[in-house]
């Protein structure tokens, strides 16, 4: 009685809440929730933007679309693991990697980062290369102006916002000229901030040879 008892209890503390709908489960996603975001998971996750190529995991929509949302607006950080390793798992069955790239996320301004307490981007970069064995250089692009939230703005309107917005970090100006990156970001809408990111390392000799998100829409 006692012996089970005490199993009970013990399972009790291993749970905790699905990051999702809030169920206890005894994962960072209940069964349930796992099932739905995989019917987000795009069948062909590769394809070809600006003659870069485009890895994404999913469709920026439904249960995906929610999962990022807690990563970006209720400070479920640990959300950044599961979807650095769900990137990563595709990433590798792709094998349409490069040898030893480095891997940039692409940053926020200090401000916002600190009202979020976090880059959500580097988090998932983080997850991402621990399981990919890649190496990460989450300062590798500084974000040097405050933009506007891009969702809320025309597809021109976006490219003027990040026109000119990064400068390639110190520790990466050390670098080799020529050095390919991998650039890392949480979804890919137009494009906009991307290409800003490209631009500017392309300008500083840097070669981007894959640009890797989570969703895109």
């Amino acid at each position: 009685m006692k012996n089970g008892l005490l199993q009970s209890l013990q399972q009790l503390v291993l749970q905790s809440r699905c990051a999702m709908c809030q169920r206890l489960s005894f994962g960072l996603i209940c069964p349930d929730c796992r099932r739905q975001l995989e019917t987000c998971q795009l069948a062909i996750p590769l394809a070809f933007v600006d003659m870069l190529p485009l890895l994404a995991w999913g469709h920026y929509q439904g249960p995906l679309k929610q999962l990022l949302g807690r990563l970006k607006y209720d400070q479920q950080a640990q959300v950044a693991r599961l979807l650095g390793q769900l990137l990563g798992v595709t990433w590798l069955e792709t094998q349409s990697h490069h040898r030893q790239p480095i891997v940039v996320p692409i940053p926020l301004h200090k401000v916002r980062q600190r009202e979020r307490g976090y880059n959500q981007s580097a988090l998932i970069a983080n997850s991402f290369c621990q399981f990919t064995g890649l190496n990460v250089m989450l300062n590798g692009l500084v974000r040097v102006r405050a933009t506007a939230a891009q969702f809320s703005l025309s597809p021109q309107d976006r490219l003027t916002n990040v026109s000119e917005a990064f400068r390639v970090g110190p520790e990466l100006a050390q670098k080799s000229r020529g050095s390919k990156i991998v650039l890392l970001d949480d979804i890919y809408t137009t494009g906009a901030t991307i290409n800003s990111a490209v631009e500017t390392l392309s300008q500083a000799g840097f070669q981007v040879v894959e640009i890797v998100v989570v969703a895109k829409a």
